[in-house]
């Protein structure tokens, strides 16, 4: 039995979930794969013992898939949930492009039901809500992104439209609108919405990256070349 095989009974404990082929086909072809897939074979593990439906295990799968597209970019090199072993909460990857800039890149799957509806108000209603759920997860200090994996293609219309959505009724001052939320204000939205550097939608057709113009870090363009040429 090789390393590989010994590593694949380790994180699966012989249960062969949807992905296994994909995960196992990634973990053979790829060297970084395999070295992040062995760093982190107790944390996916566990993620696997834990997941209790379908759904769960998709959403696993969504972080385990973003990680292999992010290493197929030699210049970026990725750790997984750094804050949660910090015990703080914070996105599910720490990424560092060329040895010296750091950002952070939290995995939300956009789901079918969730796209259930073909149309536009509907989506842009989830997107919203989206941004709403995670922009607390953001760190002050560094680059954030959130990416968005969907199982079909969402037009980047509506997610320009979710974005200038916010900001405007941020900049109305609609506390109620925030404060069913989660906020304490409209103030304390537009605070965490400019720790979100941008927005990486990535689907079945194309990678968009959309990038937030009240950011308070902004990527660098290479940086952003590179998000959008992965495979």
């Amino acid at each position: 039995m090789t390393d590989i095989d010994h590593l694949l009974r380790d994180i699966f404990s012989g249960s062969k979930p949807f992905f296994y082929s994909t995960f196992e086909r990634w973990v053979r072809g790829s060297r970084r794969y395999r070295i992040f897939a062995t760093s982190y074979s107790s944390k996916i593990r566990s993620k696997l013992k834990s997941a209790r439906d379908d759904s769960g295990l998709k959403d696993l799968w969504a972080e385990l898939e973003t990680a292999a597209l992010l290493l197929t970019e030699p210049r970026f090199t990725l750790e997984y949930e750094l804050y949660t072993a910090l015990k703080q909460r914070g996105p599910d990857f720490t990424v560092t492009f060329k040895t010296h800039t750091p950002f952070n890149v939290e995995v939300r799957r956009f789901r079918t039901s969730e796209l259930a509806q073909d149309n536009s108000e509907a989506r842009v209603g989830k997107l919203m809500g989206i941004f709403c759920d995670k922009v607390g997860q953001m760190p002050p200090s560094v680059m954030n992104l959130l990416w968005l994996t969907a199982e079909r293609d969402i037009p980047e219309a509506d997610l320009n439209q979710a974005a200038l959505n916010l900001r405007q009724i941020a900049e109305r001052k609609n506390e109620d609108f925030f404060m069913r939320r989660g906020f304490k204000s409209a103030t304390e939205f537009l605070r965490q919405y400019q720790q979100v550097s941008g927005v990486v939608l990535r689907q079945p057709d194309e990678t968009v990256v959309w990038l937030n113009p009240l950011a308070r870090h902004k990527p660098l363009p290479e940086m952003v070349n590179a998000l959008r040429q992965i495979p």
